[in-house]
This record gives C-alpha cells, sequence and structure tokens, in this order.
C-alpha cells in the first residue's frame, strides 16, 4: 500500500518513472495503471485486487456439484460404492456427456466438500497377481460369513459368484452353513445360471469329499485354496466386504427371511445397476450376457437346469410331473432334485441318494426297473 500510495502522490513531473519502478521492482504498466485507478476511484483504488479471472472456463458448474454431492450421499444412504468413479457413472445418465467431469474432478469436489478425508493407511499394498476365468460358468467362487440379525443371533450368508463376470449367482441367508446349505446354494444358483464347469472353495469341511461327489456326480470339478491363503477366493472374499456395507446400511433384519429379502434387494442392485471395476465399468450380468459360457463336463452347454425342494412323502420325492421313488427311509426328509436335461440326482441333506436318467414318457419313476419284489 504504502508504493502504490507513493505512485499516487508523486509529482511525473519531476519523477524519473524508469528509476522508481527499477528501484521498486514494477512495471511502467503498473506504475501507471495505479494512477489511472486513483484518479478515478480515490482511496478505493489504492487496495490491491484479486488476479482470479472473472470467468473460468474449465470450472465445474454449480449445479453439477451439487448433483455430484447429491449422488455421494444417496449412494452412502443405501451402503453402496460411491467413489468418485461410480458417481461419474451415474452422471452419464443424468447429464449430457460433455456435461459429465472426469473421476479426478468428482474427486477433487468431494474433498473441497470434506466428504473424502485422506487416510495413509488404505495405500495399496502388497500386489498379488489376480486371475480371472475366461468363459461365464467356467468357475464359480463359493464362500461363507457371519452376520448377526436384530436380536444379535449369529447367522452365516452363503455366496456364490462367477469367476468372469463376477455374477452374484447365489446368495442366501442360513443358521448355519452345513453341506445341506452349501450344495442347496449350489442347486438353486444352478436353477438360474445353469451348471458351472467347475467350483472353487476354501477348505472349510461343508466343502469335503461329500460335496466333491455331489459336484462329480453332475460333472463338475471342485478345486480348493492352499489353506491359510484367502487370497485365492479373493473375489468371493471381497464380495462379503461390498454386501456388508450394503447390509450396514440398512435396518436390522429381524429374522433370517427378511434377512434373505434384503440380501436379495442387494444381489438385483449388485448384477444389474452396480457398475464394476474389475469389469470396466460395467455391471456383471451385462458381462455374464455378452460372454461365451461354460458347463458341466457331462452335459452339453445350454442345457437348462431345474431344481425343485420337496418334502418325501411314501418314499416319494416330487419333482414338476415326475413322482421320484427315493424310499420310505427318506420320509419327512426335504428333497432337493436337480434335473439338467434328462439326468436327475436326488439330494437329501446334502447327500446324494439317488441318480436316474428320467423317462420323459412316464410320470412315476419306480427304484427298481421292473416290478415285484428286487433281485
Amino acid at each position: 500500500m504504502s508504493v502504490r500510495r507513493l505512485i499516487a502522490e508523486a509529482d511525473v513531473s519531476t519523477l524519473n518513472v524508469s528509476r522508481f519502478c527499477r528501484e521498486h521492482g514494477i512495471g511502467r504498466d503498473a506504475f501507471y495503471e495505479v494512477r489511472r485507478r486513483f484518479a478515478a476511484q480515490g482511496e478505493v483504488g489504492l487496495v490491491s485486487r484479486s488476479r482470479a479471472p472473472n470467468r473460468v472456463a474449465n470450472r465445474t458448474p454449480g449445479e453439477v456439484e451439487e448433483l455430484i454431492i447429491e449422488l455421494r450421499k444417496q449412494l452412502d444412504e443405501i451402503g453402496a460404492d460411491a467413489g468418485p468413479a461410480t458417481i461419474h457413472h451415474w452422471l452419464g445418465r443424468r447429464l449430457d456427456p460433455a456435461r459429465v467431469p472426469s473421476a479426478a474432478t468428482i474427486w477433487r469436489v468431494l474433498s473441497r466438500r470434506g466428504f473424502i478425508v485422506a487416510d495413509p493407511s488404505k495405500a495399496p499394498g502388497k500386489r498379488w497377481r489376480s486371475f480371472a476365468a475366461e468363459r461365464a460358468n467356467e468357475c464359480w467362487q463359493i464362500d461363507s460369513t457371519h452376520w448377526s440379525l436384530a436380536d444379535d443371533t449369529d447367522v452365516e450368508i452363503i455366496n456364490a459368484i462367477d469367476d468372469c463376470s463376477r455374477t452374484a449367482i447365489r446368495s442366501a441367508a442360513v443358521a448355519r452353513c452345513t453341506l445341506a446349505t452349501s450344495w442347496d446354494a449350489i442347486a438353486d444358483g444352478a436353477a438360474s445360471y445353469g451348471l458351472p464347469e467347475r467350483v472353487l472353495s476354501d477348505n472349510g469341511k461343508m466343502f469335503g469329499p461329500t460335496f466333491a461327489a455331489n459336484l462329480a456326480a453332475v460333472g463338475v470339478g471342485l478345486g480348493h485354496s492352499r489353506p491359510y491363503h484367502p487370497q485365492t477366493c479373493g473375489k468371493v472374499e471381497r464380495f462379503h466386504q461390498t454386501q456388508k456395507k450394503w447390509l450396514a446400511a440398512h435396518d436390522p433384519a429381524p429374522t433370517i427371511n427378511e434377512l434373505q429379502h434384503v440380501l436379495d434387494e442387494f444381489v438385483d442392485y449388485y448384477n444389474t445397476q452396480r457398475p464394476h471395476r474389475s469389469l470396466d465399468r460395467r455391471t456383471p450380468h451385462d458381462v455374464w450376457h455378452t460372454t461365451p459360457r461354460s458347463g458341466p463336463a457331462s452335459q452339453p452347454l445350454g442345457s437348462p437346469t431345474v431344481v425343485h425342494h420337496n418334502l418325501v412323502y411314501d418314499g416319494i420325492a416330487w419333482a414338476g410331473r415326475y413322482r421320484i421313488t427315493i424310499g420310505a427311509a427318506h420320509n419327512n426328509q426335504h428333497a432337493t432334485i436337480v434335473i439338467t436335461g434328462t439326468n436327475c440326482h436326488v439330494f437329501i441333506d446334502g447327500h446324494l441318494v439317488r441318480e436316474l436318467a428320467l423317462n420323459p414318457n412316464r410320470a412315476n419313476q419306480p427304484l427298481h426297473g421292473r416290478p415285484g419284489r428286487p433281485t
């Protein structure tokens, strides 16, 4: 201010302007600009002014910034991923592509507004070698995780995902993960997506020899991760985290049935709406439906799989129009019937009790090929 006041009060008729400017480190244009402002505005003209431009051409419009914040809050509220890349995806559905800012710009907006706080502990550590199946249904990963109901009752959630497309094949809430519940998860997933070529799991006892024999009976292989090496099943392990973030954002479920309802909503959102980072921001269903598929070794590709759950009565397990005899020893037990083409497998508590080729010309499928006492 003192230099500007000297400039304003100087007598240019006797002052060597060039020497004055050199001594004070200013330009001649600045010297005369200060004098013009003082002559026009008085003392106000001597106040320092901002050098910021009146209009920044590449500044994100205010309404777009507000939409970014709105999307961030909405995604956080439902427990979904709310990172800059995901917000960029959803902005593309609401705005003209020319108005959608980059993910880096969205990150800066969120940081400036206090929604992102740097956390060095989240910096990437050791990089693991990643792998992915080339075809849909080439490999499913299956695992279970713990959760609690509203009354703190501990339950488990069995998740199965497709290794190639990341599609959530099945997410089932159960009281306890057992051979029977794990096998039902595979069977119910097959009813929607067909049987896979192989299944990958950890070394839990429910995924032991009997589980492997069940898969082998329907032409599916089984592989296990190395003990104490969960990275092998990293896709389903990471899926647990995404799923639990969603569940934590919703009211605790009072019953397993209510929890299953929330899980079904999550699976629908995850498969059909949520852009997946590993899939170049495509949805799992989009990838699953546009990728070549694999299948079990014993069945032609594209063979539909139908699953029935029934209570055995009079030694009969019903599967649609078929009456499949399995013996009175299984009365009042729950049967899972898996039918692929004409191949039929009946399971009780996760154990294979009968395997047969259905005769499509008759409803009754007897235990023996001819009437009378078996010989």
